[in-house]
């Protein structure tokens, strides 16, 4: 498709009032789209002329592009007789107040106009004799298209100004308003010979210093919120000049800040200029430009402020978007699932110790049915109590009359009933009248918390966001299997009024971009309907499930599993007993977690997949390196939290916040964590010793006081601590050279913990921590056993090397951990490299004689011929002998030698 020149045998427009009959126009401002379609439809209308309508970035005036512009008429506005425009073709716009100095042709009632253009429909769109309109990434698809069907050929030059168009507008096919059209188009004009070198040039410029500057204030200004968990910016300056490209800073500022929308707003010579971008699809850009008098698609969009400076520009945007965002939530997105709710019935008496237990400050009452009667509050429910009225049923006290709503209700009409009305719970309900859900004042307090508009310097910090969007990193981060299973999990639950989370140490590791193995997962709702659904959809993955304790077991086929549990609230009877369960919403779930860096959650939901739910700050304790509880009854309701911060704080290099370490030594003062059951420290203590350094931890349990729980006796001091370094150092050796085989490594820590306790007490602690056999015998047995060797090796051969037989009795009389830590403990002597030697080549040494080969000689079975064995075997090792004929001959001399079993 190459041919002449685009302009050959044209009439040229240059001069004053000029007379067209046919103008090519684009709209103001016009970015490569644009202008490359404009050239476009020069191709398709000939006897045509190109006029800009004003604005032209200094990215158009490119040399490249003037040079392919200089092959075409193009006029300026003035020099054209508007009036005796017949034929106005407009491309990459369809609205009137976007044709800037070109617009008074549409007063021509006589005029026709033909539309190409790709952004979505308007009320202030142009009626149009000829319209070309499709949902595709750019204009220049269109024309793309267009040429081909009409068999028009174009150039290299113009190929390449076409696809420089399609990758800008699509963001080089990265925008979610790319389809497969556009791509098709990108591969044709590839095809014609289009440059993509040139594209990388004119699509990735350097900043000037005006930019550059610019760009530094608007990031500086940029107030950060929350929208739909996604993060949305919007930023303004003022400049005495004009500056171009905006659409770049505002490109390289999404990419900068990591956001998903951006508002800038730019006052220049009088003219305020709006730049939009959005890659989240619930914020539409188009729909708030067109809005304030501008256009453009989803993803893109710009508007002009005339006659107005840079504040009310901002106040008339503050308008829309706050709308805009409104219309984003409704009730199905703010309310809490499952609702806790008694019926109306119950006394009093139980509808507080639902309310301590779950830890609300109003509770829902309903009928048998589950449709709402009213509701509780604390305060009320206190002076009830106090007044002795235990027994009464709840209906002759709660507050009867109340509002609800259906999940669609808008964000405004929520919040109206909740705060403007001051109804504590607001009950959300389906068309037969149950209780799905319910919104209480603090989920909208939080909800308008993440989301304040009102308070810039709030929203710029964005410290602690309620809610945030980590859909991205989930793409970057996760293996596509597991993110395609997870996105098919969010729409199953979707599809079914379901709620599904990624939640605790998984998030905690996604955020921190730690390895994760596996993920774990709550649902709001029944997880044996729904498992069976998912059974049926994904055959592929195999499915475990355990009705009795509702959780289930996900795994793929190449190993990666995923837990999947039920959202539950958990309370305890007493402290340190195990926790009831019964279901409850992902905030209560969240709630009953050890710490806040535990307790996030990512929804799963195909319509806010990615979206953090933070009640807690557990983000920014992230950020500040601290391990944080979430209430002040944390140690007491579970003492082996206590445990787990230590561990949590030496694994993550973070550190126990002040007001926390208060409460865990409050707790331990009280005797809360010593009335722990045995068994659940001896568990906790095995995941300390399991931990990649354990010194640490040991240490710091040392100094919280937290050691007297495993014995009285048990402390600290420098010899000790110096027994964990030695004891990293073989751990590290074992890893590189064995890897996971053998040896329980953390019972080698366990014996170095308990090596400042006397045989007696450390009895009472295996004793006391209930061990088991196994784990007792290496603790106490073995250790006396290890004593004795060192006593002896100290006394007799400390400094002098062992040969291999005496080095393989020692050895193969203890235990893989024995062994361990007995290198440990003589690291850098003797000992130590003999245990490395018979770990690694002493204890695989075999003979070649056996006992057959004796018995074939004459020899009798029994101790005489086992002994026998015993001596080949280490007269190998020391090097004496090394063929069978060596071994038979030194058994037989060894035989002979031996006195006569004694017959009786």
């Amino acid at each position: 498709m190459s041919g002449p020149g685009p302009n050959e045998g044209r009439q040229s427009a240059k001069g004053t009032n000029q007379e067209i009959r046919t103008l090519i126009t684009t709209h103001v401002n016009p970015d490569y789209d644009g202008v490359a379609s404009m050239m476009a439809a020069s191709r398709l209308y000939p006897d045509a002329v190109m006029v800009f309508p004003g604005g032209q970035e200094k990215n158009i005036r490119n040399y490249f592009i003037e040079s392919i512009l200089y092959l075409f008429n193009v006029a300026r506005p003035k020099d054209i007789d508007l009036t005796k425009v017949e034929l106005l073709v407009v491309v990459d716009t369809r609205q009137r107040e976007r044709l800037g100095l070109v617009a008074p042709v549409l007063k021509n009632p006589q005029l026709r106009i033909h539309i190409y253009d790709h952004h979505p429909d308007s009320p202030a769109d142009l009626r149009a004799e000829e319209s070309h309109v499709a949902q595709v990434g750019a204009t220049v698809t269109l024309m793309t298209e267009t040429l081909r069907e009409k068999g028009l050929a174009i150039s290299p030059q113009e190929a390449t100004m076409l696809a420089l168009g399609l990758y800008e507008d699509t963001g080089s096919f990265t925008f979610s308003s790319t389809t497969t059209r556009d791509l098709r188009a990108a591969a044709e004009l590839l095809e014609l010979g289009a440059d993509l070198r040139v594209v990388a040039e004119l699509t990735a410029r350097e900043l000037t210093a005006q930019q550059l500057s610019l760009l530094n204030e608007l990031i500086i200004n940029a107030e950060i919120r929350q929208a739909r968990g996604r993060n949305l910016a919007v930023a303004q300056a003022k400049r005495e000049t004009h500056i171009d490209e905006l659409a770049v800073l505002a490109h390289k500022m999404m990419d900068i800040m990591a956001l998903d929308t951006l508002f800038l707003l730019v006052e220049m010579e009088n003219l305020v200029q709006l730049v939009a971008r959005s890659r989240n699809s619930a914020i539409d850009v188009g729909k708030i430009a067109q809005a304030l008098g501008g256009g453009g698609h989803a993803s893109a969009a710009a508007a002009s402020f005339r006659g107005r400076n840079l504040e009310e520009a901002r106040q008339r945007l503050e308008g829309v978007l706050s709308q805009a965002i409104s219309r984003l939530y409704t009730a199905a997105h703010l309310m809490s699932r499952p609702p806790i709710s008694l019926p109306a019935d119950r006394p009093m008496s139980e509808a507080q110790d639902l309310m301590v237990r779950s830890g609300l400050s109003v509770l829902l009452v309903s009928d048998e049915a589950g449709k709402p009667r009213g509701y509780i509050t604390e305060p009320n429910l206190g002076r009830a109590i106090y007044l002795g009225l235990n027994n009464y049923p709840i209906r002759d006290f709660m507050t009867s009359e109340f509002h609800t709503v259906q999940a669609s209700a808008s964000f405004n009409e929520v919040k109206s009933i909740v705060l403007d009305q001051k109804q504590r719970v607001l009950p959300v309900i389906d068309q037969n009248g149950l209780t799905i859900g319910v919104i209480t004042r603090t989920d909208l307090i939080h909800h308008l918390s993440s989301d304040d508009r009102s308070n810039p310097k709030n929203s710029r910090q964005a410290d602690h966001p309620f809610e945030r969007s980590l859909s991205g990193l989930m793409e970057n981060r996760l293996p596509p299997g597991v993110l395609a299973l997870l996105r098919d999990l969010g729409r199953l639950a979707e599809k079914n009024d379901l709620s599904i989370y990624l939640v605790g140490g998984s998030v905690r590791d996604l955020i921190m971009l730690k390895p994760i193995q596996d993920l774990d997962l709550t649902l709001t709702g029944d997880m044996s309907q729904f498992i069976s659904a998912f059974a049926e959809e994904r055959s592929d993955v195999r499915v475990k499930n355990h009705p009795r304790f509702k959780t289930a077991t996900l795994t793929l086929a190449d190993g990666f599993r995923l837990d999947l549990s039920s959202a539950r609230l958990e309370y305890y009877e007493y402290p340190g007993a195990m926790p009831i369960v019964r279901h409850a919403s992902i905030r209560i779930d969240l709630q009953r977690r050890d710490f806040t860096i535990n307790a996030m959650a990512l929804s799963l939901n195909s319509d806010d997949f990615g979206r953090l739910l933070d009640f807690y700050r557990g983000y920014q304790d992230l950020k500040d390196g601290l391990i944080r509880v979430l209430h002040s009854l944390s140690f007491i309701e579970d003492p082996t939290r206590a445990f787990r911060a230590v561990r949590f704080e030496a694994r993550l290099g973070f550190r126990i916040s002040r007001m926390t370490e208060k409460l865990l030594d409050n707790a331990l003062k009280n005797g809360f964590i010593t009335n722990l059951h045995p068994r659940r420290i001896m568990a906790e203590l095995r995941h300390i010793c399991e931990e990649e350094e354990p010194g640490p931890s040991l240490k710091r349990l040392g100094e919280l006081g937290l050691l007297q729980c495993v014995h009285p006796n048990l402390k600290l001091n420098p010899k000790q601590i110096d027994r964990f370094r030695r004891v990293a150092r073989v751990k590290d050796w074992y890893r590189l050279t064995f890897g996971e085989k053998f040896s329980p490594v953390w019972l080698v820590w366990l014996l170095a913990l308990g090596e400042g306790l006397d045989q007696e007490e450390l009895s009472e602690m295996v004793e006391n921590l209930d061990t088991g056999k196994k784990v007792a015998r290496v603790m106490v047995e073995e250790r006396k056993h290890l004593r004795e060797i060192l006593a002896r090796y100290q006394a007799q051969r400390r400094g002098t090397l062992l040969k291999a037989s005496e080095a393989d009795r020692i050895f193969s009389s203890l235990s893989w951990p024995g062994t361990l830590y007995l290198m440990a403990m003589t690291s850098g002597e003797p000992l130590a490299r003999a245990g490395s030697a018979y770990l690694t080549h002493y204890r695989l040494v075999k003979t070649h004689c056996t006992g057959k080969e004796l018995i074939a000689l004459g020899y009798k079975p029994g101790p005489r011929l086992q002994e026998a064995l015993v001596a080949i075997r280490e007269a190998k090792l020391d090097g004496l002998v090394n063929t069978l004929d060596e071994e038979l001959e030194l058994a037989e001399k060894f035989l002979r030698e031996l006195p006569e079993e004694d017959p009786t």
